[in-house]
């Protein structure tokens, strides 16, 4: 089976419905899924911890106790050893989480941990550690129209175009039940994230971006205690450069990969895109001002760069 991944053509012997069937050449697929044994540890570990250890060849291991084992080789090979049956979610939620998260920084993309979105042609991204609502943040700009790019994990290209480039992600968010219940999304016939937590796959089917698309720019969420708190502020030098660098998913993985200078010198590249601190009050009544104060920012930026 073949699939649709960030521009790459994914051959997969465990079936991703996440994903979108590749519609691309007939070349030789970028990424092989395969399942079967990975070990239970690397030769030349240059790094073991309780989850994840990388070799001195910058192929590494990541498990999930319960879930599954992966090897992540190259950036072109992922070995997947399950411990569920292999039609359990939580196996593909960790795979094109984590385990994508650590390919990517192998084939030299950056990962932010960021949702992104589609306004006036470009891509945006809004940045923050798990818990500061960028998945619900997407849900309210999907709900207004605006396409989404990633719900939690943004890839970022540097490699080639002059200006750093989205590769448009799986089109699909997860979100918690009661962000569901507060969007009106029902959720009949979805699937758990994991049996055990209240959170749903939710696919995205109408009009999924498939194209990469020149990022505009990086917010950075910060949670405000009351509305005297709330704004956005523009970053620049090594502010901007230390916040981008916090957004990286899976940093101090790749640190272990030995990585460490590669990704500083492609965040130098990020920083062509202008980085905002976003401040905001986590109220669900409050999200639609804030998709539009997101969006009044990007567009008085683009006039400012236009004119």
């Amino acid at each position: 089976m073949h699939y649709e991944l960030c521009g790459l053509k994914f051959a997969s012997e465990l079936p991703l419905p996440e994903l979108l069937p590749w519609s691309g050449d007939d070349r030789p697929a970028d990424v092989d899924i395969v399942l079967g044994s990975v070990g239970p540890s690397l030769d030349e570990a240059i790094h073991v911890g309780p989850f994840f250890q990388a070799s001195r060849d910058g192929s590494c291991r990541y498990e999930i106790a319960d879930v599954a084992a992966y090897r992540i080789e190259g950036g072109r090979r992922i070995t997947i050893a399950p411990r569920l049956p292999v039609g359990e979610p939580a196996i593909r939620v960790f795979l094109l989480g984590s385990v994508f998260g650590l390919l990517c920084h192998q084939r030299g993309l950056i990962p932010l941990h960021a949702g992104c979105v589609e306004i006036d042609g470009k891509a945006v991204a809004f940045a923050g550690n798990s818990g500061a609502g960028k998945s619900t943040l997407a849900a309210a700009f999907h709900r207004l129209g605006f396409p989404i790019l990633a719900d939690d994990v943004t890839v970022v290209d540097v490699n080639g175009a002059a200006r750093p480039v989205v590769l448009p992600s799986f089109p699909g968010m997860r979100l918690w039940r009661d962000t569901m219940d507060a969007l009106d999304i029902s959720s009949g016939g979805l699937d758990r994230v994991r049996p055990e937590i209240d959170k749903y796959l939710i696919p995205i089917e109408q009009n999924p971006v498939r194209s990469p698309l020149p990022l505009s720019m990086v917010f950075h969420l910060r949670i405000a205690k009351d509305h005297r708190q709330v704004g956005d502020q523009l970053l620049a030098g090594s502010s901007a450069l230390s916040a981008l660098l916090d957004s990286v998913y899976r940093r101090m993985s790749a640190f272990r990969m030995g990585r460490r200078e590669a990704l500083l010198a492609r965040l130098m590249r990020v920083l062509a895109a202008p980085s905002v601190e976003l401040t905001r009050i986590m109220d669900m009544d409050q999200l639609d001002a804030t998709v539009d104060q997101m969006v009044r920012r990007v567009r008085t930026e683009m006039e400012l760069v236009s004119g």
